[in-house]
């Protein structure tokens, strides 16, 4: 994605937002993510829009690297059901060669159900590695959570 789309579709969502009054939304889900990482995803509200996430994921893209990411997120309500959000946080990961640490930003769009307890998410992560000073991958998922 350039960075002409990355802002242009980040517009929309800033000027199409609207402050809403206290959102009820889901406090916790848990679920699976596909992308070029690829494993389990749970997310926690820990206020009325800011959320923790983690993922515990394999990356079948970027050199084969098993890993663990944490995630701050803070959320904008569109509607109930559908919101967009920023963040980012921190990575740890290995391979056989070598051991990474990684700074990570998301940016994403979420629809939650209303009749059933699921969520699904959309989201864009790029990832900087902190000790060889260089971005290593750019990644689009889905995920597919439980809400409860």
């Amino acid at each position: 994605m350039h960075l002409k789309n990355l802002l242009l579709f980040l517009s929309f969502f800033i000027l199409s937002y609207t402050s809403l009054s206290a959102q009820d939304n889901y406090e916790q889900s848990i679920g699976l993510r596909g992308g070029s990482l690829s494993g389990v995803t749970y997310k926690r509200f820990i206020g009325r829009f800011a959320a923790i996430e983690g993922i515990v994921g394999y990356n079948f893209g970027n050199g084969k690297v098993a890993s663990i990411t944490g995630l701050y997120e803070y959320h904008f309500f569109i509607n109930y059901q559908l919101n967009w959000y920023a963040g980012g946080g921190l990575s740890l990961g290995a391979n056989n060669e070598d051991f990474r640490t990684t700074a990570e930003a998301i940016l994403g769009l979420e629809y939650t159900t209303s009749n059933f307890p699921v969520s699904f998410a959309l989201d864009y992560k790029p990832g900087y590695e902190i000790i060889n000073n260089e971005i290593i991958y750019i990644e689009f998922a889905l995920s597919l959570r439980y809400v409860f």
